[in-house]
């Protein structure tokens, strides 16, 4: 199996320390092609003509909700983590089939949730 299949994800962040440091543990987790978006309609454009393996996704951006984002990566199957300071049950339900982690999160739990969805990918 080619293991580089698995190894790209997209980071949606819109807070550039928050973005570094979800980056940084992004490598850790083995990925090693990070695109880094800040913004919903940035992602919605490069989605366009683009599919990472795995997702890390902010709920609520300045732009707008990254709702729609969610659910281009669904369509396409990329399995997804949603890093938020929203709650799960007050989220659009485009966000319920991610791992979710609260915002801020332990790095090991950020680490071990990419690890899971990048294992989906192998599936």
């Amino acid at each position: 199996m080619d293991t580089s299949v698995n190894r790209s994800i997209l980071i949606l962040e819109d807070e550039p320390l928050i973005a570094m440091d979800h980056q940084h543990y992004a490598e850790r987790a083995g990925f090693t092609q990070i695109t880094v978006i800040s913004s919903r309609a940035a992602a919605e454009e490069w989605l366009q003509s683009q599919t990472p393996s795995v997702a890390l996704l902010d709920v609520q951006l300045k732009d707008g909700s990254g709702s729609r984002v969610a659910t281009l990566l669904r369509n396409k199957g990329v399995p997804f983590v949603v890093c938020s300071g929203s709650g799960k049950e007050d989220a659009d339900p485009n966000f319920h089939d991610g791992i979710w982690l609260p915002k801020p999160c332990k790095p090991e739990d950020l680490i071990t949730a990419l690890t899971q969805a990048k294992a989906k990918v192998a599936e």
